[in-house]
């Protein structure tokens, strides 16, 4: 079967929208979602502001995958505990499992999938 969704894009021309998570210059690009794309999964490039501490939560129905593309801050996943978040790091975050990135240094960018999707969620204006 033929996919109906486009099967490759250049991160370049998807646009940054505002973190749905941070009102103060956080930004994500929701390079695959479901409900813009029709895939299964959701694929980000995220940029987390320096200063900024997410709060901690859960994804219920999906693990959570982490590549760190740079910059510096904590990681909790419960569990685990606390580690130091860097560049060049995978995470995978179990579903369910409380977690937040925190304590951010050096800003931090990182690609985000989800599998199956997790809901689309645009900043709140």
């Amino acid at each position: 079967m033929v996919p109906k969704y486009e099967v490759k894009k250049k991160i370049s021309d998807v646009p940054w929208e505002e973190h749905f998570m941070d009102d103060g210059g956080s930004k994500i690009k929701w390079i695959y979602t479901r409900e813009k794309d029709g895939t299964p999964i959701t694929v980000m490039l995220i940029e987390l502001r320096e200063g900024l501490s997410l709060p901690e939560h859960v994804h219920r129905d999906q693990p959570d995958l982490i590549h760190v593309l740079e910059g510096e801050a904590t990681m909790f996943i419960e569990g685990e505990g606390e580690f130091p978040l860097e560049a060049g790091m995978v995470i995978m975050v179990p579903p369910n499992t409380r977690h937040t990135i925190k304590n951010i240094k050096k800003t931090v960018k990182l690609y985000n999938v989800f599998a199956p999707a997790m809901p689309y969620m645009p900043a709140k204006k």
